[in-house]
């Protein structure tokens, strides 16, 4: 006896399901396999009919109403609320943060489990339904409020530091993921999949789709051109559009695709020619637009709508189509005449000799005249370059981008492409923390990101994301603090007490409590010139070396970086308990002796993660060796001997 796996059914009506399901259990007969009947669920897809009344022949267990179903990993009910699904999915995106939110102590740390453990919990789910633009925004808001601020509560409430540009720039900024473009690149790339023509790719459900948006573009559909949709926006309220015959994921589909900026879907240039064949009723692309309106936005009456609608059924549906009937552009009586000719909606009349003719049409007038500006406006383009390569002529649609230096039209862009057309997270221009007279351009500050990223790595990584807050300005210290002056007048100043306004510079170097131990080290790194001063902690590029440190120079920004690191993050730990658990300030020679013991843990770490024949390992070690006889860290030394011992000492009794 053995157990098949889950199937699943589809019946169009109750005698098909009892058949199916006998035609199991004569397969189960003579196979040896059982079916589970009473795990067998049958769920009534019609919304107007009542489980409650279906009948299951003592068979079938019908699924009541409202009780819902997983399948595929989405959940299927009889009238089931529409937000049922997201608001159970919005309720376990929220939990989860508290969850998992421990688990991570860093920027980088909470960015990799944001998008690894929690963003994973809405894919699935978003890639099936369409998401209300609110729900994102609350989404995204969690979201940040995690990763900046470690909040994992969705009342907490918390105060960004860092431009909201800089969040989600992956070059000059932080990168945290950007929900909102996630979800706009799986629309665009399911998209894709119903635009393809390759038999083998081509999904079951494609001539679905497309029968719907040809419904819906009613009398301005062209099977030459299925695509012409995709020029204009499904705008809830338009009356040329009939969007009830489009599943609202596909209007999700729609209202994401035309959202994306027109030059970045069409990428090429067009040609006159290929212009001219382009939709002119209803479009969103300005050279076949006059007074930034296209021919629908003249008409306003429902008659005039209808003569515009048969009208274009007519084989006027582009201004090519127009110009092909006489061979060139209609004067407006014979236009009249080839908008009205088989139009049930255009009005006759007769006139005093009792003749029949086409009656006047309101604003028939203002929509030749449209028409005719379009017609000269691409007319009055110029032709391409011959270096220029425009999008091919007879094409299904212009929405073509360059791969590999091929004309490709979008159903066959690479993924990297749809990703950076659905990325539109805030981009306003903002001065970059890391700006200085000598990086004024978004490369030269993208490079020196690049290296600070780097920088951050070597040390661990708690005390790499305090340098990295640090270099972004992202630290809370008190002068951020500047509102609350209405009910505390000194909540800018230095939490030791000093009465100065408490900066990132004076928290961290300029401090009295702080800046001795800065000169403690200083001192001791003499011989090879390493600068503990404010501008080379702030700013990498200015750190230098003596002669004598040149010949070890990355050995000593090595040691240096480790140092430096393990001091900020140490100072920033001490700021906090004072300000905030009111503990007492540490005493000077206990500044020293930390700071020392913290280094000399990050060294630790470094020298096991370098392979022993490394060349920077060994000069490390002489450089260490060296500051070891300094007079600063002599007594510290001793006090430590074995602060470099790798191994474990071998057990004594």
């Amino acid at each position: 006896i053995y157990f098949a796996d889950d199937s699943t059914l589809l019946s169009k009506d109750l005698p098909s399901a009892v058949e199916q399901l006998g035609i199991v259990e004569e397969f189960c007969a003579v196979s040896g396999a059982r079916l589970n009947q009473s795990k067998c669920q049958t769920l009534v897809l019609n919304g107007n009919l009542d489980p409650a009344d279906t009948d299951g022949g003592g068979l079938l267990n019908i699924v009541p109403t409202g009780q819902p179903v997983k399948y595929l990993g989405l959940l299927f009910g009889h009238n089931l609320p529409a937000d049922y699904q997201l608001n159970l999915l919005n309720e376990r995106f929220m939990a989860c943060f508290q969850q998992w939110g421990c688990r991570a102590r860093t920027l980088q740390g909470r960015r990799l489990l944001a998008n690894t453990v929690m963003l994973s919990l809405l894919w699935h789910v978003t890639m099936a339904l369409p998401v209300p633009p609110a729900m994102v925004q609350r989404w995204q808001a969690m979201l940040s409020r995690y990763i900046l601020g470690r909040k994992t509560v969705p009342t907490d409430r918390y105060r960004p530091l860092l431009p909201t540009t800089l969040h989600y720039d992956h070059k000059l900024g932080l990168g945290l993921p950007h929900v909102a473009s996630r979800i706009r690149s799986q629309r665009l790339q399911l998209l894709q999949r119903a635009m393809t023509q390759s038999t083998a790719d081509r999904p079951l459900w494609q001539p679905l789709v497309l029968r719907q948006f040809e419904r819906s573009m009613g009398q301005l559909y062209r099977a030459s051109n299925p695509y012409d949709f995709l020029l204009y926006h499904p705008h809830p309220s338009s009356k040329w559009l009939m969007l009830w015959e489009v599943h609202p994921l596909w209007i999700d589909v729609w209202s994401q695709w035309s959202a994306t900026p027109i030059n970045l879907r069409m990428q090429l240039p067009l040609t006159p020619a290929t212009t001219m064949h382009l939709p002119v009723w209803l479009t969103t692309y300005e050279p076949t637009m006059a007074n930034g309106m296209c021919a629908a936005s003249v008409v306003h009456s429902s008659p005039t709508r209808r003569w515009c609608k048969h009208g274009a059924a007519n084989r006027l549906r582009c201004l090519a189509d127009v110009v092909a009937v006489h061979g060139r552009w209609p004067t407006r009586p014979e236009f009249m005449v080839m908008m009205s000719q088989g139009n049930p909606a255009a009005p006759v009349e007769i006139n005093r000799d009792g003749h029949m003719h086409w009656a006047t049409v309101h604003r028939s007038g203002m929509i030749y005249n449209h028409l005719t500006r379009m017609h000269t406006q691409v007319q009055g383009l110029h032709q391409l370059p011959p270096n220029i390569v425009p999008v091919p002529e007879s094409t299904r649609h212009p929405f073509y981008g360059m791969v590999k230096d091929t004309p490709t039209p979008f159903e066959l862009w690479p993924r990297p492409m749809v990703v950076a057309l659905a990325y539109h997270a805030p981009a306003s221009e903002v001065s970059h923390p890391m700006t200085s007279t000598t990086r004024t351009t978004t490369a030269l500050i993208q490079s020196y990101v690049r290296r600070v990223r780097r920088t951050c790595r070597l040390p661990p990584p708690l005390h790499g994301d305090v340098w990295l807050r640090l270099l972004f300005r992202m630290l809370p210290v008190n002068c951020r603090f500047a509102y609350l002056q209405v009910e505390r007048p000194d909540a800018i100043c230095c939490t030791y007490g000093c009465g100065q306004v408490e900066t990132q510079h004076h928290a961290f170097h300029a401090c009295p409590r702080i800046h001795p131990v800065w000169s403690f080290h200083r001192d001791a790194w003499r011989p090879f010139g390493a600068p503990f001063t404010w501008s080379t902690i702030s700013d990498l590029d200015l750190f230098t070396v003596n002669s004598r440190g040149d010949r070890h120079k990355d050995a000593v920004k090595t040691l240096w970086i480790l140092l430096t690191a393990s001091t900020l993050n140490l100072i920033w730990t001490q700021h906090n308990k004072v300000q905030y658990e009111d503990a007492n300030p540490l005493p000077l020679p206990q500044w020293f002796e930390l700071s020392f013991l913290g280094w000399m843990t990050s060294v630790r770490r470094w020298l096991r993660l370098q392979d022993h024949d490394c060349p920077i390992r060994t000069s490390a070690l002489y450089v260490l060796h060296t500051l070891r006889g300094q007079a600063n860290y002599r007594r510290l030394w001793e006090q430590h001997p074995n602060s470099l011992l790798l191994a474990p000492s071998a057990a004594t009794n």
